[in-house]
């Protein structure tokens, strides 16, 4: 009884340093709006966006050479002559030592590119595919992104069902081993009953550690994708749904009229082509228009003539046509025929490879809808056993092996239904992204 002011004072103080010490819950994170965070913060897409800014960029009348170029000469040159002489046409004779010259220029010259066998306008159009090329590279960057994001998601998703799952196993057993106890303390049952319940107890325990230690991996995996500390604490909705219902027909469709991935491809075929013709059109002549404005000065220290000065518009034209280049014209447009078919190829490629996934994807999602409803009826007769063993366990009817046995099952049904859950999951997310729809 004298204790008992001290320890009530010690249960009070760890009460206060307990509530002192509890952090706050974390918030709740719906997958929505872990693809916005990783879409506004994601590295790879910040990376890709420049890309097609660059092209962006790229994309004028001047870098496709349709523009004048205009530059502004000046210059100022001066000179000493050691010895001059000039012999005139009335017999006089100049002669001067250590004299000064100088020649000043100022003029605005403009130089453009008149024909060039529309070469011009080929490269205009080339740097518009590749403009809209750079977007679809952002937009498979972007869907990629979100996949990836779905994916890690519902990872922990189905890590934190499995540890719900281990939760209930737990539960069981602490049932099953109270039973043993009261039963060895009443003389019913043996030891061995009380020890294989309290190892199967120890056990789902560690299970739960080892899950819970997967559930924090997996969200720094996703911290990751969105490009935050990887210890950033965060909950998930802790549902796997089950709704989506896939059409063959339609994301066939959409594959060839969506897919990021292939419409890159094919802007990329295209960008090749024109590429070929642009090459061609380098051995067809060239007319450039000149026009400069000059402002001349010459100052000269000794001579005839003292000084000069002279302000005038020159305009002219020149013809360059190609006659021999050592055939690296016609090198240059073989190279970029057979980038334009290898470019045609890749497309094909792609589209059957594309398609093929598809089928296997559909497939996959069928069978797991089909086994799906399989273990749904497995985890309810498995639990249903397990309640009868139990009873009959308590009852003395029968002993813990049978209680084990049952408790195994309903364990393995309870990971094959949160295994097929996660397998539509990554099924719908995979067909999403291959019609492109995410």
């Amino acid at each position: 009884m004298k204790n008992l002011p001290l320890l009530f004072l010690f249960g009070l103080s760890g009460h206060l340093f307990a509530q002192n010490t509890t952090t706050p819950a974390a918030a709740l994170l719906r997958a929505e709006e872990a693809v916005q965070i990783a879409l506004a913060n994601n590295y790879d897409i910040r990376l890709v966006q420049g890309d097609a800014e660059t092209a962006r960029l790229n994309n004028t009348k001047g870098n496709a050479g349709m523009l004048p170029n205009v530059n502004l000469l000046v210059s100022d040159n001066v000179g000493l002559n050691i010895f001059q002489q000039q012999n005139l046409a009335d017999g006089r004779v100049i002669e001067a030592y250590g004299r000064l010259n100088n020649n000043a220029l100022a003029a605005v010259q403009l130089n453009w590119t008149l024909f060039d066998g529309h070469r011009m306008q080929i490269t205009k159009k080339r740097l518009e595919e590749l403009e809209a090329l750079g977007q679809l590279d952002l937009k498979s960057t972007v869907q990629q992104t979100t996949a990836g994001v779905l994916l890690a998601y519902y990872n922990i998703v189905q890590s934190r069902l499995l540890e719900r799952s281990v939760g209930e196993l737990i539960s069981l057993n602490e049932e099953r081993l109270r039973i043993a106890e009261a039963r060895l303390a009443a003389g019913f049952a043996a030891q061995t009953d009380a020890l294989q319940a309290r190892i199967d107890l120890n056990q789902q325990r560690s299970n739960l550690l080892n899950q819970q230690n997967t559930t924090a991996a997996a969200k720094r995996n996703l911290n990751q994708f969105l490009a935050r500390a990887p210890e950033t604490p965060f909950e998930v909705v802790e549902t796997l749904d089950n709704t989506y219902t896939p059409q063959r027909e339609q994301l066939l469709q959409n594959v060839l009229s969506q897919n990021p991935e292939l419409l890159s491809l094919q802007k990329n075929a295209e960008v090749a082509a024109l590429l070929v013709d642009e090459n061609r059109k380098l051995s067809k002549p060239r007319i450039s228009g000149v026009g400069q404005y000059n402002l001349q000065r010459t100052d000269n220290g000794a001579g005839f003539l003292l000084n000069n000065t002279q302000s005038g518009l020159v305009v002219g034209a020149s013809l360059t046509l190609p006659l021999y280049t050592g055939g690296n014209i016609q090198r240059q447009v073989d190279v970029a025929r057979v980038g334009a078919l290898q470019a045609s190829v890749r497309v094909d490629a792609r589209r059957l490879a594309i398609e093929t996934e598809l089928n296997h994807q559909l497939a996959f999602f069928q069978t797991q809808q089909q086994m799906l409803g399989l273990e749904t009826d497995n985890i309810k007769n498995a639990r249903e056993s397990l309640q009868v063993s139990t009873e009959r366990f308590r009852l003395g009817q029968t002993n813990a092996l049978e209680v084990q046995l049952a408790q195994n099952t309903l364990e393995q049904a309870l990971f094959r239904q949160n295994v097929v859950l996660y397998n539509l999951k990554t099924a719908e997310v995979q067909l999403r992204l291959l019609s492109g729809e995410l």
